[in-house]
């Protein structure tokens, strides 16, 4: 597997240059896997960067053997309060890519996902790609061999997504030129997906999902994604103050060509 994701590499044209956001916390069991999986595709020039929570395990020796290894690693304590937002915050804050994809600690990324997410961005309309993703367990047994299936499809337009959203954070790329719009991230959201897909398909921003399972996304024990789902009035609040916050970048997103 090695040999032949070092070929691809190889083979992948520079069109842009790639940074991939990592927000890790407590992740031994699975994270080595998951580094091996990115790095095999990224060139000399690329970037994958981790943002760490105040983890109590293996996490860092982990990321400190890796980084010592190979320079396209930057590790970065998350300065901020702890959690899944403020950490993807601080790792996005680091970029330097034209091309942003978020990363999970604890998924496995299918050999060609890089190169089949930048073919999408050769249009000059699209800001934003998502892919489908294949559900699985610990030990990479298929419990769902589609994400898009489950959730009865995928909707690309801002105002589908904004009543319900089909974003996909470990699913996702962007263009970092609307970085400076995302940043920084509101807190109240469970997730940092759903407001970074809103603010890259807003005001005439493309979003290209593939149809196309592009990693194994694992579902265990030790995730960290909110596993009870909001009450309704939580919902309603979110969205107002989703909207609210998207008007007041409206202005300087559309600046943005």
């Amino acid at each position: 597997m090695a040999k032949q994701c070092i070929m691809f590499q190889e083979n992948i044209e520079k069109r842009y240059k790639v940074s991939v956001a990592m927000a890790v916390y407590n992740g031994e069991h699975y994270l080595a896997e998951q580094l091996d999986s990115i790095l095999c595709q990224l060139r000399y020039d690329d970037e994958l960067v981790v943002s760490v929570d105040s983890s109590k395990d293996g996490t860092m020796d982990i990321l400190e053997r890796y980084a010592s290894l190979d320079h396209r690693i930057k590790v970065y304590k998350n300065p901020y309060s702890p959690g899944v937002v403020h950490n993807f915050q601080n790792a996005l804050e680091h970029t330097i890519g034209d091309i942003i994809f978020y990363s999970d600690q604890d998924d496995v990324w299918m050999n060609n996902k890089i190169e089949k997410v930048l073919e999408c961005f050769d249009d000059k309309l699209v800001t934003v790609v998502i892919h489908d993703t294949s559900l699985v367990d610990e030990n990479l047994n298929i419990i769902s061999p589609s994400t898009f299936k489950l959730r009865g499809g995928v909707r690309t337009s801002v105002l589908g997504n904004y009543i319900r959203l089909s974003y996909i954070g470990c699913a996702m790329a962007f263009r970092a030129k609307y970085k400076s719009v995302v940043l920084p991230i509101p807190t109240i959201y469970r997730s940092h997906d759903w407001w970074t897909g809103l603010i890259c398909t807003m005001g005439g921003g493309k979003m290209v999902a593939i149809k196309e399972c592009l990693i194994y996304h694992r579902i265990h024990s030790l995730n960290v994604t909110p596993k009870t789902r909001p009450s309704v009035y939580y919902q309603i609040q979110t969205r107002w103050i989703l909207l609210f916050n998207m008007l007041k970048r409206y202005r300087k997103r559309i600046s943005i060509k």
